[in-house]
């Protein structure tokens, strides 16, 4: 670990870990198998690239996207660094070339695609050189538990076989316990050691929207961020191509990204929002894993996501860099219903995913709830959050004035529900406390129950919305395989004890829409924000002259330290944020120059 710790700051220029990471790295140079699960953004790439660097021979990183690989391959080049990338993207000469850096022993890390397991030329590099340490990266991926289920991860269990010295670090940043076991018993890992970190991202704030009027509201999220990167995810590609260019015509520098398009496009606009050539993508899914792009500050979802591991990682692409980022998903019924119709198709097939309707009631009750949005999320991975009000999502920022009382009409629904004796969904609860006269109300004569037709204070969409949020807080619960909604311990407990139920107002009157559009303020910056914006023109240059992504070259945080240290030497560059040794030595003068003349310029 001495070693380990020098070359923290000699390589990589950060004088501290993260919460886990040097445990994690003791444990893996220590030559036992491990677990590791760190929130998106938590820093598991250093896991493993700084063991690789100490241990004597070969690290081997299965990792699951060319882009992935290429961006890392990048970053370690610009560190100094020998690494390799073996997969489809190489013609024969690139490969022939990189496999031979890795028998000579020059290589100390080596990329590879899970397909590549079972390649014969692969095995040939690995047989000449094998590997000491062997890598799993994005490891829910084996998991047939886990939201994104690759068939092909299940080979590494050969390299295992065919490499028994080598250990195993396997890290993913979501994995809940039953997909942590899946792991540990698919690597047949041996008394490994499993660290589980805490999934808070206490950076991101959390907002769920309505999704009405969603357009105006997306523009004005937008332009109100000029200048920031930010990723609009989308299920389909119409939408994605369509948002893009509404926001084109709004001058906001917006591509489209989505597998309908020919790869060269996919590719280039990928390329364009890594090297901050465009501020903003508009994705499905397929976009995001294969990016370790660190200053994304806002991530928005215009269609539900199909659970929460998914959304999970995908708002974890925002403020990689430790700083403050936004997260927004615009939500509605119908989303909802459209997906439960795909998630039905789906499961008629042979081998369709039966937890995946779980997961989907699961993300919509994230999306309806009025409690922390934080601790929702924490609770589905296992952990409990300790405060009663996070400060940083919409429901524990909301004023309780903007809540109404509800309790009468909770009473209500929940009499109802009691009365139709957990046998019936929301919809026929609803029928009866309207007076609605039904051939299901008349068939079983609910027309003579004490609750049929005191409910006129709400209308019906009214009521099913009353109906989802107390489910959402725990009044009730859908029973499946058919909803029939039954009652819990908590209502009971709210009879008894004469709870009171405040929610947001459930029937909301429409304001005329301001229109997206208003007047642009010319805000003068500060001197440090000023000197920050010229530093990442200046790096900008240097990243395109070095066909590498703007961050590859320093990242923000760093950028904001030299803005407010202002460095007038390369001496002083020590201990700055990011600053190793290879990366003063190529671009330390050029920042130095930079922060010279501004001074110089305002006299200093």
């Amino acid at each position: 670990m001495d070693r380990a710790d020098a070359l923290l700051r000699e390589v990589f220029g950060f004088d501290s870990y993260r919460p886990y990471q040097r445990e994690i790295i003791d444990a893996a140079l220590s030559g036992r198998d491990v677990l590791a699960v760190l929130p998106t953004g938590g820093g598991k790439s250093l896991c493993y690239q700084l063991p690789a660097l100490v241990l004597e021979g070969l690290t081997l990183v299965v990792s699951p996207l060319i882009a992935l690989m290429k961006d890392q391959l990048s970053a370690l080049e610009e560190l100094g660094v020998e690494a390799a990338v073996l997969n489809s993207s190489l013609d024969a000469e690139a490969y022939a070339r990189a496999a031979e850096r890795v028998r000579s022993g020059t290589v100390k890390l080596l990329y590879a695609a899970p397909e590549a397991i079972a390649s014969g030329r692969l095995s040939a590099v690995l047989a000449a050189r094998p590997p000491v340490l062997l890598v799993v990266d994005e490891a829910h991926c084996i998991s047939q538990w886990g939201h994104d289920f690759r068939p092909d991860y299940r080979r590494i269990a050969e390299l295992r076989e065919r490499f028994p010295d080598a250990s195993c670090l396997a890290v993913t940043a979501t994995a809940t316990d039953r997909v942590r076991e899946d792991i540990l018993r698919s690597l047949r890992m041996r008394e490994a050691a499993l660290f589980v970190s805490s999934f808070d991202r206490p950076g991101l704030t959390l907002k769920v929207e309505p999704k009405s009027d969603a357009k105006r509201k997306l523009l004005s999220f937008v332009r109100s961020r000029k200048g920031s990167s930010g990723i609009v995810y989308c299920l389909s590609r119409k939408s994605a191509e369509e948002l893009a260019d509404i926001l084109r015509k709004e001058n906001v520098r917006a591509l489209p990204y989505h597998a309908g398009l020919a790869k060269e496009e996919r590719d280039a606009n990928q390329e364009a929002f890594i090297r901050d050539d465009a501020d903003v993508v508009c994705a499905t899914i397929a976009f995001g894993m294969g990016i370790d792009k660190p200053d994304v500050r806002w991530v928005v979802h215009w269609d539900l996501p199909k659970d929460l591991e998914g959304y999970y990682q995908e708002i974890g692409r925002a403020g990689r860099d430790g700083g403050a980022a936004e997260c927004l998903l615009f939500y509605s019924r119908g989303d909802l219903i459209k997906l439960k119709r795909f998630l039905d198709l789906d499961e008629a097939d042979e081998g369709g995913d039966v937890g995946a309707l779980e997961r989907l009631e699961k993300m919509a009750a994230y999306a309806e709830t009025e409690t922390c949005r934080r601790a929702f999320i924490l609770s589905h991975f296992g952990e409990r959050y300790g405060k009663e009000n996070c400060g940083a999502c919409d429901n524990c920022l909301r004023d309780p004035a903007d809540l109404r009382d509800y309790t009468i009409e909770a009473q209500k629904f929940l009499s109802c529900v009691v009365r139709l004796g957990g046998r019936f969904g929301a919809t026929q609860a609803v029928d009866v406390l309207l007076g609605a006269k039904t051939e299901k109300v008349a068939r079983y004569g609910h027309a003579e129950l004490s609750v049929y037709g005191i409910g006129t204070e709400l209308k019906r969409e009214g009521w099913l919305e009353l109906s989802r949020r107390l489910a959402a807080a725990g009044f009730v619960e859908s029973v499946p395989p058919y909803g029939v909604l039954a009652p819990t311990e908590k209502t009971r407990a709210f009879f008894k004890n004469g709870e009171r139920f405040r929610s947001r107002p459930i029937e909301i009157s429409r304001t005329a829409a301001r229109s997206a559009k208003g007047p642009e303020r010319n805000i003068p910056l500060g001197e440090a924000e000023a000197l920050f914006e010229a530093l990442r023109e200046l790096r900008k240059r240097l990243a395109d002259q070095a066909g590498v992504p703007p961050y590859v070259v320093f990242p923000d945080r760093t950028l904001r330290e030299f803005a407010r240290l202002k460095p007038r030497s390369s001496e002083d560059l020590e201990g700055v944020f990011g600053v190793g040794a290879h990366k003063a030595e190529r671009y330390g003068a050029a920042f130095v120059a930079r922060i010279r003349e501004w001074a110089e310029e305002r006299g200093e």
